[in-house]
């Protein structure tokens, strides 16, 4: 089978499992903001869910998720993506608040995640708050996630990422030889030197002004009523921030990138890949775990510089 085919089949087995005996949940930690990487996760994530038939209840970011999913009878998912462990500190607080006060008798699903633990105290805390948790499911995205965490989960998971759901994405011609997506935040590589990069596109104004709205509802919880909406006009957030990923990766005929989801989403269009590791080894991880028997056309490099 292609590497296409092999992913895809990895990741639906994968997702089988981890939502074994599921048939409605509440998906919470909606990416409400500009990492298209995390919009390509959710639209994933809801590709899984239509096809196997199972319900989503309500569907949330982090400030707008409403007081009954915490109260909730039926399972909880918590979005994918590389938030695990202490480097996103607000979104993790969030997600260890859930685990400590959604009933004990309710499966809380952990979509898989790259895990990092910055500090020693975040892993106490990962251990003490979270892994302890009676019902709880974790899928992680990569081996060395998996070594951190094996000792404290019990129901623990090794998952592909959930974007290779989506199969082939199709996208424009490129218009450049090749096209470098650099990270600006904390876990960049280092930026490059001497070439143009761009990072993921701001958003326009109106999901910008949703997302502030968004934040002001957990300190504002009156705000939450006026935030609720469908899955479906969660999705097409999701979808129009997906689609200006594809374009901008679209735009080269080779990749170079430090992101992981510019690396799978190019691989999914059929791109050659120069990857660089971003600052946790993120990329590399996951190559190592999944590609060893594959032949994407992936080569990694130490620096942007090469």
């Amino acid at each position: 089978m292609s590497y296409l085919e092999t992913m895809r089949g990895r990741a639906e087995a994968a997702f089988v499992h981890l939502h074994r005996g599921v048939t409605e949940l509440h998906f919470t930690q909606f990416p409400d903001h500009k990492n298209a990487g995390d919009s390509a996760i959710a639209l994933a994530q809801a590709k899984f869910w239509r096809d196997h038939g199972i319900d989503v209840r309500t569907t949330s970011s982090v400030g707008t998720m409403p007081r009954r999913v915490r109260d909730s009878a039926i399972p909880v998912l918590i979005q994918g993506g590389g938030n695990l462990g202490g480097l996103y500190p607000v979104v993790n607080e969030s997600r260890y608040d859930l685990a400590e006060h959604l009933p004990s008798g309710t499966l809380l699903i952990q979509a898989p995640q790259s895990v990092v633990f910055p500090e020693p105290s975040d892993q106490e805390a990962f251990v003490r708050r979270f892994a302890s948790r009676r019902r709880l499911r974790v899928a992680v995205r990569d081996q060395a996630s998996f070594d951190l965490v094996r000792d404290h989960v019990d129901d623990l998971s090794l998952s592909p990422d959930a974007v290779h759901l989506l199969g082939a994405i199709v996208a424009p011609e490129p218009t450049q030889g090749r096209i470098v997506i650099a990270r600006t935040d904390d876990e960049t590589a280092g930026r490059p030197v001497g070439s143009r990069s761009t990072d993921w596109r701001a958003d326009p104004v109106d999901l910008r002004a949703h997302e502030w709205l968004g934040w002001r509802a957990a300190k504002y919880p009156m705000l939450k009523p006026l935030l609720e909406s469908s899955q479906e006009a969660w999705m097409r957030r999701a979808e129009r921030r997906f689609a200006a990923a594809v374009r901008t990766i679209a735009s080269g005929e080779t990749v170079v990138t430090d992101r992981l989801h510019a690396m799978l989403i190019a691989l999914q269009m059929g791109r050659p890949v120069i990857a660089i590791d971003n600052n946790n080894r993120k990329l590399s991880n996951y190559a190592e775990t999944w590609f060893g028997d594959l032949q994407p056309p992936l080569t990694f490099v130490r620096s942007f510089t090469g």
